[in-house]
């Protein structure tokens, strides 16, 4: 645990913005102590060479200035997106070795990248009755993480001058964050800038994700299009809608929710399934607060609730103004500072 004097930050590199948070963990609380985000319009894909590595510290040593950050301990994200997270199903009588020998001779048909530049990991699920009820065999979790991404991060914090302490995937920030603790099968929503992410855990542990490539930035997109607008002004007004009646939300903006909602009924379908049938959607990131979002999902089969990113930590009464509206934002980057396990 962390003494008193301690403090993490959680640094979360989206796809649009970047995203500070400044922890102070002590015996009796956790609290934000300070926060920074930057819109950016830089691509965050693949290996960072020289000058985009400049590009993004200039952004990270900008926020860790003007937000006043005085820890030096952080924790990064990964991007959902990065982290090839999945479960295979194996014949019951199958020995470790044989999964093992399996797993490698499928892995160039699964990774998004050749298996000699990720570093994939996988454990046997022990202590889920269900899934040899329903399937007959054996369930293992698989993870693996570009070798481009730990070289990019760790590049990163050197550059900046900070304590790089761990690696996270962003879902697994956002579970500590918003669902700790949490029991049953919940699906997981992250609405970001350019992607959205369906998540399946079970009593808290994630299964799997997928990944939709519809983000709020292609809802501006779209709504800029439509209006004959500017994308910044169109950003505005999808803001400043404030409509409750979905009827009169501009058809683009209904066009891509019924997008999502459609595809989360596949998700949610396909993990029926497989014996991961969820009892409830918990939805985070910026796309919480796209006017309509919430009234679009209410009538879902299985209830959708927004995230709780305040369960574990909370924010001195000078912050509260501006960070209530705008808190599932910072979901990782909240959930990445509360790390407390080094």
């Amino acid at each position: 645990m962390f003494s008193s004097s301690k403090v993490v930050i959680g640094l979360d590199i989206g796809a649009d913005s970047i995203k500070m948070v400044e922890i102070n963990h002590n015996d009796q609380k956790k609290e934000i102590a300070t926060y920074g985000i930057a819109k950016h319009s830089l691509g965050v894909d693949g290996y960072w060479d020289g000058s985009r590595l400049r590009q993004i510290a200039t952004i990270v040593e900008d926020i860790l200035d003007s937000g006043n950050f005085v820890g030096v301990k952080t924790v990064m994200s990964v991007q959902s997106k990065d982290v090839y997270v999945t479960t295979m199903d194996f014949e019951a009588g199958w020995s470790k070795k044989m999964i093992q020998d399996e797993i490698d001779r499928q892995a160039p048909y699964f990774l998004p990248y050749p298996p000699d530049e990720m570093r994939l990991s996988w454990s046997l699920i022990q202590n889920d009755p269900r899934i040899m009820k329903f399937t007959g065999k054996q369930r293992v979790i698989i993870n693996a993480l570009p070798d481009f991404v730990i070289e990019n991060s760790k590049n990163l914090l050197e550059h900046c001058n900070l304590d790089g302490m761990a690696l996270e995937n962003q879902t697994i920030s956002q579970i500590r964050c918003a669902l700790s603790p949490d029991v049953g099968n919940t699906v997981l929503v992250d609405i970001g800038g350019k992607n959205t992410t369906f998540s399946i855990l079970v009593d808290g542990i994630l299964r799997s994700s997928s990944h939709l490539p519809i983000g709020t930035d292609k809802i501006s997109t779209e709504l800029s299009n439509a209006l004959g607008i500017d994308v910044p002004v169109a950003e505005y007004f999808k803001r400043d809608l404030g409509l409750v009646n979905l009827y009169h939300l501009p058809k683009p903006l209904q066009d891509n929710l019924a997008v999502m909602r459609s595809e989360l009924q596949n998700f949610v379908d396909l993990n029926k399934k497989v014996a991961q049938d969820p009892s409830k959607i918990i939805i985070t990131g910026g796309g919480v607060y796209t006017p309509g979002f919430v009234e679009f999902f209410r009538n879902f089969p299985v209830p959708v609730y927004v995230a709780n990113c305040l369960r574990k930590v909370q924010v001195p009464p000078q912050f509260q103004p501006y960070l209530m509206p705008m808190i599932n934002q910072l979901s990782t980057a909240i959930g990445l500072a509360l790390r407390d396990d080094m």
